[in-house]
C-alpha cells in the first residue's frame, strides 16, 4: 500500500516530466496539493531521496522508476504516513493499482464544512473560521459569501482542501497574500 501511496503522489508532482528541486516538491506537496504542512513535506521529500524513490537531475530531481502505468483516481490523497515510512522503491514487491469503481469516486464529494476531529490533523483547519473573518473584513464581502465562492473554487478544483479554496478567494480580492500565508503557516495560533 505504501508503495502506490509514493508512486501516485510522485506522478501527480512530476507530471510536467521536468525535473523539481526539493523545495519546489515540499511547497507543492504543502500549498499545491494540500496533503501536507511545510515541515512535514520537507521530510517526506528529503525520505525520498534517501530511500531512492528520487534520483539526482540536474539541479532538481525526477522519479527513479516509471510511473506510468500509474493510476490517479480521481479525489486521491496519500496518507502522510505512508510517505514518510516509505521503503526503497526495490524492497516492496509493485502491487497492481487497487481498483475504485468509478460510481464510487463520484459519489463521494468532497467535504466543504468543517471536517470532524478525528478527519483532519492539520492545524490550518482550526484557522479555517479566523480566516474567512479575515477575507471578509478585509475585501468587504459577507462572511457567507466567503464562504461559498470558496466552496464553489473546492468544487471547480476538485481535490482542493478548504483552506485552499479560502486562499484562493482571498486571491481573487486582491488581499496581500503574504498575510494569508502567514494565518496559514503550520506554526499560526488558532
Amino acid at each position: 500500500m505504501g508503495v502506490q501511496d509514493v508512486e501516485r503522489a510522485l506522478l501527480v508532482l512530476f507530471r510536467s516530466g521536468l525535473p523539481m528541486t526539493a523545495s519546489d516538491m515540499a511547497r507543492t506537496m504543502a500549498f499545491g496539493q494540500g496533503w501536507l504542512g511545510i515541515e512535514e513535506a520537507d521530510a517526506v521529500v528529503l525520505h525520498l531521496i534517501e530511500t531512492g524513490w528520487l534520483q539526482a537531475e540536474g539541479d532538481g530531481y525526477l522519479p527513479s522508476r516509471d510511473l506510468s502505468a500509474v493510476e490517479v483516481p480521481l479525489s486521491w490523497m496519500p496518507r502522510p504516513s505512508r510517505l514518510l515510512d516509505a521503503t526503497a522503491p526495490g524492497a516492496a514487491v509493485a502491487a497492481s493499482p487497487e481498483p475504485v469503481p468509478p460510481a464510487q469516486v463520484i459519489a463521494s464529494p468532497l467535504p466543504v464544512a468543517e471536517p470532524e476531529a478525528n478527519e483532519s490533523d492539520d492545524p490550518r483547519v482550526r484557522l479555517e473560521g479566523r480566516l474567512v473573518g479575515f477575507i471578509a473584513r478585509a475585501s468587504g464581502l459577507d462572511r457567507a459569501e466567503v464562504k461559498r465562492r470558496a466552496e464553489r473554487k473546492q468544487h471547480a478544483l476538485r481535490p482542493c482542501t478548504s483552506w485552499l479554496g479560502l486562499a484562493l478567494v482571498a486571491h481573487d480580492q486582491g488581499l496581500d497574500m503574504n498575510a494569508i500565508v502567514d494565518a496559514l503557516s503550520p506554526n499560526a495560533q488558532a
